[in-house]
């Protein structure tokens, strides 16, 4: 459940929109309550992660905080759930409580793990270094970053999508991830 994965869950066009940094226009395409309250926990934390993102996070904590209190009483009924929990990360981190953050992803990254599912696993590492280079854990992210750029097909992330997706702006700066940007892509065409 990357950001890309919680970010899918609603219109194609929202990702599209957060790429082209118009978070205006993301956050008013994932504006509309959804009947389904599992969907509508969907929207609520991409619409948190958008904030994240715009950096505005502070003028929507009502909000926010209203999208916790839903979001963790979804935990509360399936605590291992692994798509709530890295819901949950992003409104910890748009609330800056930056250690539950990390603990929720870890949580997921753990119940899920690329050793035990293949598929799913590498899509909740993405999750996890998106939630340590949001919490300010550069070192964490980039060598998890280093690990699912290793990883044959199947991680969700490219270097191609590193460089223009705005979640990894707390770490673009970082030597670390500018040496991951300048390394050869192990998928797709240019492999």
């Amino acid at each position: 459940m990357a950001l890309f994965t919680v970010i899918a869950s609603g219109p194609p066009s929202v990702y599209l929109k957060v790429v082209e940094r118009d978070f205006p226009a993301a956050l008013k395409l994932c504006e509309a309550e959804i009947a389904d309250p599992d969907e509508d926990r969907g929207r609520l934390a991409m619409r948190a992660a958008i904030h994240v993102l715009a950096g505005d996070s502070a003028r929507a904590r009502d909000e926010i905080a209203r999208a916790q209190a839903v979001l963790e009483s979804g935990l509360d009924q399936q605590a291992d759930d692994v798509v709530a929990l890295l819901q949950v990360s992003w409104v910890n981190v748009a609330l800056q409580r930056y250690t539950d953050a990390l603990r929720f992803a870890r949580q997921a990254t753990e119940l899920t793990s690329v050793e035990k599912d293949a598929l799913l696993g590498p899509t909740y590492l993405a999750a996890l270094a998106e939630i340590q280079a949001r919490a300010g854990d550069r070192i964490e992210a980039v060598k998890t970053l280093r690990r699912l750029l290793a990883m044959p097909i199947g991680s969700y992330i490219s270097i191609q999508q590193m460089r223009i997706d705005p979640v990894w702006d707390p770490i673009r700066n970082d030597p670390g991830f500018q040496q991951l940007l300048a390394g050869k892509e192990l998928v797709g065409p240019n492999k």
